[in-house]
């Protein structure tokens, strides 16, 4: 497809994947969904299958630790030692910047899913509610799906919450649907409820939400996922994560106090 490159791709094939699905995190509100996947990539020690840069992610590159790279999408693989049920997982830097390029990216994942005889699609994301409807310290799980049998199946054995009506906005919600229309693969999506200001602050991170969605994940499919995180320490983690970023605050807003042209020094990015 024009304008999307496959790079770095395993010499794995379908044959070599045994009753496999597909986990999809991508990022969006407070990237929750993306959050609980790069921690299951993490934890299950999940290898590369392929790496995908598209014309219509955003234009510049990523720095870290002063190496360069594209903004891309990543697709991993688990295998399961028990021989049960292998694992793709699907994540990106970076939803498209565009709605056309949205459809595009997903259509072409979803075709690579298709490739590789990924039978059911698991996407994770945010659900974000007023601080009103907050009852509970852990954050339920809301799920829709592509399959009625499917849907009724996790609102009875695992507690999730029915979605009523409303719009799962970019690729978590477009690749599972676009894989039912095309190619007959059943999707499930799980969204976590978090405090609808996540919608409007790019700030904002929601732990707890993302832990919600790794247990839903550990409890539904039985996957060696460790209690890295808990209830108890993640207030501490999230004033971890939110010091470091008044820290770089600080330090950018230092930069203004420099001459003009110290400023055009000291900033490369």
């Amino acid at each position: 497809m024009e304008g999307i490159r496959i790079v770095n791709r395993s010499n794995l094939s379908k044959e070599d994947f045994i009753n496999p699905i597909c986990i999809l995190g991508m990022p969006g509100i407070a990237d929750i969904g993306k959050f609980a996947l790069d921690s299951l990539i993490g934890q299950l020690n999940a290898k590369s299958l392929m790496d995908i840069i598209f014309d219509d992610y955003p234009a510049g590159a990523i720095v870290d630790n002063s190496l360069l790279s594209a903004p891309k999408a990543e697709i991993l693989y688990w295998k399961d030692p028990k021989r049960i049920k292998d694992l793709m997982l699907i994540t990106a830097d970076a939803q498209s910047l565009t709605p056309k390029g949205i459809y595009r990216i997903s259509n072409f994942l979803t075709e690579i899913i298709n490739q590789y005889g990924i039978q059911l699609i698991i996407a994770l994301g945010a659900y974000p509610v007023s601080n009103r409807k907050l009852v509970s310290k852990i954050p339920q799980i809301f799920t829709s799906s592509t399959n009625r049998e499917i849907l009724d199946k996790y609102l009875k054995d695992n507690g999730c919450q029915k979605i009523q009506k409303g719009v799962i906005i970019g690729a978590n919600g477009l690749i599972p649907t676009l894989a039912k229309a095309r190619f007959n693969i059943d999707g499930l999506v799980f969204l976590a409820e978090t405090d609808n200001i996540a919608m409007v602050n790019e700030d904002i991170t929601d732990l707890k939400a993302s832990i919600s969605l790794l247990e839903m994940l550990k409890k539904s499919f039985t996957l060696p996922i460790k209690k890295k995180y808990s209830l108890e320490n993640i207030e501490d983690i999230t004033k971890n994560l939110q010091n470091k970023r008044d820290q770089l605050e600080n330090d950018l807003d230092s930069l203004q106090l420099l001459d003009p042209e110290d400023r055009r020094k000291s900033l490369y990015i």
